[in-house]
């Protein structure tokens, strides 16, 4: 999907050069004949004569501005360089860069303020393309000032425009949508009809990320139509990929490829290199979808290589996903690992700070480059050996040659792959580091807990910390992302005003208990005096909660662990403040000389790695000399092997020797050591309404049933002790055999994991929905995975609802309720349809196909008395009780009501076309009993078949 920037824009005017116009006349006249519609073909045309007049607009609009900027006067010059650096971030970033910096810099020279603004505004959505957020932010906000000081409404709404797309490129949709709406508003009050027209295709953008396809195309074709008004063809053009995406993920993917292959005619014409990077990318992308992956090949590498050259780092990243995928389908897997491997060095450069410092893209294709050359060799040398037999001897020491350097190249191209996957691994494993120490901080007193007596009850401070951890854990998943504000340069501390030691002390007696448990004598030392002063809780407690944890990590049983805090006042010296001195001991394994000087390194693990393989040198450790320098403090370590490990910590009191854009001021009663554990979730009084989901007609048959999938056998245990009191529950503990149970007992509804061993919760997901037997059961999946694209990729496999974990088990269980309530009324409708000949229905889904199969079998045998339920079911290929239950679930039928009544329908069209008498019709629809007839068709008329004639006519 594709947002649009707003812009100057220009009316189209028809050109006097109509040779290329007559050009496309023929072209033009066979679209129109295709289309086969009169008003589309004048569109068409209409469309095609605008673009060729854009075009060549286009042409010389770059050459006219750098013409104008030779004779323009300084503040008309800060203008025209704005323009040029719109019109060129089509083209190439880094030179569109170039004129809005020359820009910005002249305006400030002269005082220009709306100049200065707008400049700020283009460099801005150029770090955006370049997927510099952190730049692009600070620019629109420093743009947005500007414009807010001289009340300038058209640079306001500009700018709130740019922020919904950042914020939108940063997944935060909701955020993005009140800029779009906030900006929709004061467009709306300028009668800007252009930019409305934009604004309504970004918010369309928005309600297609939610997953509301209807509202997003009805934003799409407002758009459309508008830009239609204006003559906009370049937006008409996105305006067609937005449209096309969306039947594309309805699966039609006819209209997708109409759309689609319009918004490339446009582009081609415009000689638009952006509109024409997205159009192929779309394009490719849609012969990707229906397996055509040769067709996708050559616009997929059009789109890769404009985006390279225009300097879109995230367009670069998403071909080349296309292209991997292309490339693997067509087995040729060394271009398909060249452009996976591109694709997933750009990803961690988009999402991860370390990776953006450490590989930059320029690197990244120095290194593609470097394959392709393994690659050339490698082609070489297959065609020396093919032609070997006919290679003279004296030959063969070149040959030789080849091979050996052949052999280098490529053990170099395998080390620096393997060193790749080394970083990615020391990546995760870094990640996964910081999650231990509030799990440690669970799991301590919770087994303590354990081994409690059946007439004890656990203490409820050991409770609070266990779930004051737990949400420490969440916040945690949360605020990964936070990393990279540290190396930005942009983090802050945030200050309270309270006595540093009283929350420090709460701090390290949280591990009082994990200290017991793990029989290591603890202590501590703080002074006896209080000290009111300015610090930050949250990093001071990150700081404590690293080191001591990793103390405990590493010490033995019967060892200690020391925290001592000082406090050091230099009065000597008024000007420096005073000094917090915090020393952790431990008496564990210590650490080797030679990776002292490393272990504040993120991506450092120590090489010996049987001995020390759960040394905590990862991003815990990274993370804390970070944050100890951020509040001007300095760490240092020693250690001796056998003997143990000291950290010193100096830190800065107070806030006298801060600079006023280093921190901000928060609540004194905010300290994160004595903030209260976060209250549970709760729910409204409607949402712990508990649904009564059995009707009359289910309570003959039990109650619903749901099947619960989840290799975890506590996660099965806890969802069936709060569903087993309304539903009979069914357990499977991996995807493999919940499909065949799902497959045997046709439950109501389906609860499962998204990571399980034997078959994952996607492929399950899509083999129930393809599946005749299965496919009208909701499902429900359940994972840790909270990215959106993880919730799209369940939702795109049919999962009627996505659950994060840890979940709320009232909410789990109001989305059971609910989706059975939906799913009840499904069956009303089909209900409703089936009272129709066979042919009346549209096909649109799986379960339609199947009613579309059962009511043609039971057509066939019309006629025949002998046909009953067991035939059906094995014309069906179903069992008994799967064609009972899914017929019952679609349409509130059994198998013998749906052949009756399918036969007393029939009946009924032929009582009313005069096919003959009462009883030729009963024989006609395999009635053999004439009274049992007259008596089912009136039980579902409401009157005799004698008297149903005469009421129709």
């Amino acid at each position: 999907m594709k947002e649009d920037e707003a812009f100057i824009g220009f009316a189209l005017t028809p050109s006097n050069k109509l040779g290329k116009i007559n050009e496309m006349g023929k072209e033009t006249f066979l679209l129109s004949l295709i289309l086969r519609n009169s008003y589309l073909a004048v569109f068409v045309n209409t469309l095609l004569f605008y673009s060729i007049c854009a075009n060549l607009y286009s042409q010389t609009k770059i050459d006219s501005l750098v013409k104008e900027l030779m004779v323009s006067t300084d503040t008309n010059k800060v203008m025209v360089l704005y323009e040029l650096a719109f019109e060129y971030r089509k083209l190439n970033t880094d030179t569109a860069l170039q004129y809005a910096n020359e820009g910005l810099k002249l305006g400030e020279k002269i005082g220009f303020q709306r100049g200065i603004a707008e400049s700020n505004n283009i460099i801005g959505i150029i770090y955006r393309m370049q997927a510099d957020y952190i730049e692009a932010l600070k620019y629109h906000e420093k743009s947005h000032e500007i414009f807010n000081e001289l009340n300038y409404k058209p640079g306001i709404a500009n700018c709130l425009n740019s922020k919904g797309i950042l914020y939108s490129r940063l997944r935060q949709i909701d955020k993005a949508l009140s800029f779009y709406l906030s900006s929709l508003k004061i467009h709306d009050e300028l009668n800007d009809k252009q930019e409305i027209a934009n604004l309504s295709n970004n918010i369309g953008t928005i309600y297609q990320k939610k997953g509301i396809l209807d509202t997003a195309l009805f934003h799409y074709r407002r758009s459309l139509s508008m830009n239609k008004v204006l003559n906009n063809v370049s937006s008409i053009g996105y305006c067609f990929i937005n449209i096309g995406e969306i039947y594309e993920n309805l699966e039609k993917y006819d209209s997708a490829a109409y759309f689609y292959f319009e918004s490339l005619r446009i582009f081609e014409n415009l000689e638009d290199k952006r509109g024409l990077i997205n159009s192929n990318f779309y394009v490719g992308k849609y012969y990707n979808s229906i397996f055509e992956f040769e067709k996708a090949l050559p616009f997929l590498t059009i789109a890769f290589e404009n985006a390279r050259e225009v300097g879109t780092i995230e367009q670069v990243g998403n071909t080349a996903k296309e292209l991997a995928k292309s490339y693997g389908k067509l087995r040729q897997f060394e271009k398909g690992y060249y452009y996976q491997g591109l694709s997933d060095s750009i990803v961690y450069r988009l999402n991860l700070a370390e990776v953006e410092k450490s590989i930059a893209l320029t690197e990244i294709y120095y290194e593609i480059e470097k394959e392709n050359e393994v690659r050339d060799l490698k082609l070489k040398r297959q065609k020396l050996l093919r032609n070997f037999s006919i290679i003279a001897f004296g030959l063969t020491l070149g040959l030789a040659f080849f091979i050996l350097r052949n052999y280098r190249i490529k053990n170099k191209a395998n080390k620096l792959l393997a060193e790749m996957d080394e970083m990615k691994s020391r990546l995760f494993s870094n990640i996964s580091h910081e999650f231990r120490t509030p799990l440690t901080l669970i799991l301590g007193p919770l087994e303590e807990m354990l081994e409690l007596e059946k007439e004890k009850k656990p203490g409820k401070k050991a409770v609070q910390m266990m779930q004051r951890n737990a949400n420490r854990l969440l916040d945690l998943v949360n605020q990964m992302l936070d990393l990279s504000k540290v190396d930005a340069g942009s983090t802050k501390l945030e200050l309270v005003e309270g006595e540093i030691f009283k929350a420090m002390r709460v701090m390290i007696l949280s591990f009082a208990s994990l200290a017991e448990k793990k029989k290591i004598d603890f202590s501590y030392q703080l002074p006896g005096k209080k000290l009111v002063t300015w610090f930050d809780p949250d990093k001071l407690e990150k700081i404590l909660n690293n080191l001591i944890s990793n103390a405990f990590k590493f010490t033995p049983e019967r060892r200690a662990v020391k925290v001592e805090v000082r406090l050091d006042q230099q009065h000597e010296r008024p000007s420096q403040p005073a000094r917090l001195l915090i020393t952790v001991e431990d008496s564990g394994k210590g650490i080797p000389d030679d990776q002292l000087e490393k272990i504040f390194d993120r991506f450092h693990q120590v090489e010996e790695a049987k001995e020390f393989e759960t040394v905590g040198t990862g991003i815990g450790l990274a993370l804390t000399k970070e944050l100890v320098e951020v509040m001007h403090g300095k760490i240092s370590v020693e250690s001796q092997v056998g003997k143990g490990t000291k950290f010193n910590i100096e830190l800065p009191v107070g806030k006298e020797h801060l600079k006023e854009s280093e921190y901000v001021i928060r609540e004194s009663d905010a300290t994160m050591s004595e903030r209260k554990a976060r209250e549970p979730v709760t729910m409204t009084e409607e949402e712990e309404y508990r649904e009564e989901i059995c009707s009359d007609e289910e309570s003959s048959m039990g109650y619903p049933i749901v099947l619960t999938i989840e290799d975890h056998e506590e996660i099965r245990t806890h969802i069936r002790e709060h569903l087993e009191d309304n539903f009979r529950v069914l357990e499977a503990a991996n995807g493999k055999t919940g499909l065949d149970i799902a497959i045997e007992n046709v439950p109501d509804l389906i609860i499962t994991d998204l990571m399980m061993p034997e078959m994952d919760g996607v492929e399950l997901c899509k083999r129930l929905k393809t599946d005749e037997r299965t496919s009208h059961i909701p499902v429900i999946m359940l994972t840790a995975k909270a990215s959106i694209e993880d919730r799209l990729e369940g939702l795109e496999t049919g999962a009627d609802a996505y659950v994060t974990k840890p979940f709320h088990i009232k909410e789990l269980r109001l989305r059971v309720s609910k989706l059975i309530e939906q799913r009840n009324k499904l069956r009303e409708r089909f209900s409703r349809e089936i009272t129709l000949e066979p042919k009346d229905i549209a096909v649109t889904s799986t379960d339609e196909r199947f009613l579309q199969k059962a009511m043609a079998c039971v057509e066939e045998h019309m006629g025949d008395s002998d046909f009953d339920v067991g035939q059906f079911q094995d014309e069906m290929s179903m069992s008994r009780m799967q064609l009972f239950r899914k017929l019952k679930a679609l349409t509130n039928h059994t198998p013998s009501e749906f052949i009756r009544n399918l036969r007393l329908k029939r009946a009924a069209r032929l009582i009313e076309k005069d096919f003959g008498n009462v009883a030729e019709v009963c024989y006609e629809v395999g009635f053999n009993n004439l009274s049992y007839f007259a008596k089912c068709f009136k039980d579902l008329f409401k009157v005799l078949p004698s008297e149903y004639g005469k009421t129709k006519g």
